[in-house]
């Protein structure tokens, strides 16, 4: 009954309008939680209060405002809302229905799509991410060879500007793996026999072919942007180009680069092209960074990591995927555990209880699905941890959110 009370209350504050000026004032203090604050040491009982969407207090020892609504937490934990930092959530409904996918746009350079645009506010994966506790997921795009901008979007909202926390957070790239794309047209054709060296050749010469065609692209948007910049001290303003001008502030390292790369070698390869190109680089995927932890480490390259995948080679371990965390956290390298599914953005919980379970400490896999996407997109002032100053994104739990036997009492977004 106790736990029946606290969501309905948590409910009504949420939903039902307190009149036009209030409710934005509104003080609200969960009371006798044990506070997970992630930034901090837990605390096993303390109290959070909040005023107009913030978090403004947050201790063992802090009184309840006067005519602040109490909300009694006692016996159950309060998390900061966790981030996926790596899905197509708000872009994909059912896969096999074409006419409810958005991911991806005709073509294989598309560095003006914004992602965010095509974010769909009342997607059903929305609510049912939102109710294991994740409030906050980048939206991707996907394929080609420069996808687009990718956006963090909060889970609550009624259109896709609401759901915008910042945009663009990044631009996506594939890096390429001179792999040539399969064409249909022949499938039924006999195969061309070639041997191992002369696939090899080949695959890195498709390879160079389009890591040239990025550097032209780059150094070209890099033209764009010093025209821009010239315009506004009375030179005449360049040919409208919406691909240049998207790309211009990633190729000044304004804007980071989230590069797909899973092997060794493209990983190493993305690492190498970027700091000629003096890019802010960004792993996704990174299946086998385990390999190469010490280059990311000394390179402060972050990884978005997905720990639920097999092996990429029959000689690796049957657990280098789920143990892949763990290395990169002894090596100290920055990285998020993700998603990069919409379906399965509800189960980031348990990726990271996957990585725990081989070897990462509970705190940095915690750590992992809060805070560590937070300060690699640049928003840990606004959240990833329950601390002074930060949004309203967190959520109230009966047990360990990493064991799915928990269950999420209420979950609140605001700020």
């Amino acid at each position: 009954m106790k736990r029946l009370g606290v969501a309905l209350l948590l409910l009504l504050l949420l939903l039902v309008p307190a009149g036009p000026a209030p409710a934005a004032d509104a003080t609200i203090a969960l009371t006798g939680g044990r506070i997970v604050t992630v930034s901090g040491a837990v605390i096993p009982k303390g109290t959070v209060v909040i005023t107009g969407g913030k978090i403004t207090a947050v201790g063992a020892d802090v009184a309840v405002p006067p005519g602040a609504t109490n909300v009694d937490v006692s016996g159950q934990t309060v998390y900061p809302g966790m981030i996926d930092g790596l899905t197509t959530l708000g872009l994909t409904e059912i896969g096999s229905v074409p006419g409810s996918v958005d991911v991806s746009e005709v073509g294989d350079v598309n560095p003006h799509i914004q992602a965010w645009v095509a974010v769909h506010p009342h997607s059903e994966l929305i609510p049912v991410a939102r109710a294991n506790g994740i409030t906050v997921a980048l939206a991707t795009p996907v394929g080609g060879l420069i996808s687009g901008q990718s956006a963090l979007i909060r889970l609550a909202g009624p259109t896709p500007d609401a759901l915008k926390v910042k945009t663009p957070a990044a631009m996506h790239m594939n890096y390429p793996t001179g792999r040539p794309p399969f064409d249909f047209t022949r499938l039924f054709d006999e195969p061309e026999l070639k041997t191992f060296e002369e696939r090899q050749r080949e695959k890195k010469k498709n390879q160079e072919k389009d890591l040239n065609r990025l550097r032209n692209l780059l150094e070209e948007a890099k033209a764009y942007g010093a025209a821009l910049d010239a315009a506004k001290s009375g030179a005449p303003l360049p040919r409208p180009d919406l691909p240049m001008e998207a790309l211009a502030p990633v190729a000044r390292g304004t804007v980071p680069v989230i590069m797909r790369a899973d092997t060794e070698d493209d990983i190493r390869g993305a690492v190498k092209f970027a700091e000629e190109r003096k890019l802010k680089l960004i792993i996704a995927g990174g299946l086998e960074a385990w390999r190469c932890a010490d280059l990311l480490k000394q390179k402060g390259v972050p990884v978005l990591v997905n720990v639920d995948r097999l092996p990429r080679k029959e000689s690796d371990p049957y657990d280098a995927a789920y143990t892949n965390p763990a290395a990169l956290h002894r090596a100290g390298v920055s990285f998020a555990i993700v998603s990069d599914d919409a379906s399965q953005s509800r189960n980031l919980p348990y990726e990271a209880a996957m990585a725990r379970a081989y070897g990462l400490p509970a705190e940095a896999a915690l750590r992992a699905i809060t805070l560590s996407p937070a300060e690699i997109f640049g928003v840990a002032d606004r959240m990833g941890a329950i601390a002074p100053g930060c949004n309203v994104d967190l959520f109230v739990a009966i047990g360990d959110i990493m064991d799915h036997c928990t269950s999420v009492i209420c979950v609140l977004i605001g700020g």
